[in-house]
């Protein structure tokens, strides 16, 4: 395995765009719970780690934090994140260097390009997204990743 997609879903639209991904790099996807066990994740051989998540009050989902903080990784990997959210101020790029910092305490790297959606939020806000468009954008991202890294 050189890929894999490690995400972050409470509402199910980074689970969209992660599963889009993973599908189109044809790799596993693994979706971290609140007592996902990082030591379960055998990185043999693995390369490039698509690190997905949504973003609350400028964070990244606690899953994918406690996650970056017990993982053991291997020396030469790669990271890159796609995000969700609701497109509020500056919460994206807050959320890109927590994550950012987690990986550098870990004597890690977070590439430079990410990749950000709308998804669907409370009630009828942004309904229907990540929409088709928005699916076959990070599928297209990843694969331009995958095809460079």
């Amino acid at each position: 395995m050189s890929t894999i997609v490690i995400y972050s879903s409470h509402r199910g639209n980074t689970e969209k765009v992660a599963q889009t991904i993973a599908l189109g790099l044809n790799c596993p996807a693994v979706k971290l719970t609140e007592n996902f066990d990082a030591q379960t994740l055998p990185f043999e051989g693995c390369r490039l780690v698509f690190l997905g998540t949504g973003i609350r009050g400028g964070e990244p989902y606690i899953e994918l934090q406690n996650y970056l903080k017990t993982a053991e990784f291997k020396v030469g990997m790669r990271f890159v994140l796609f995000m969700t959210w609701a497109g509020g101020g500056a919460s994206n790029k807050l959320a890109y260097e927590c994550v950012k910092h987690l990986l550098e305490a870990r004597g890690q790297r977070l590439e430079d390009d990410s990749f950000i959606c709308l998804g669907q939020t409370f009630g009828f806000t942004r309904r229907g997204r990540p929409n088709a468009g928005d699916l076959a954008q990070a599928k297209e991202w990843a694969q331009k990743l995958q095809s460079i890294l």
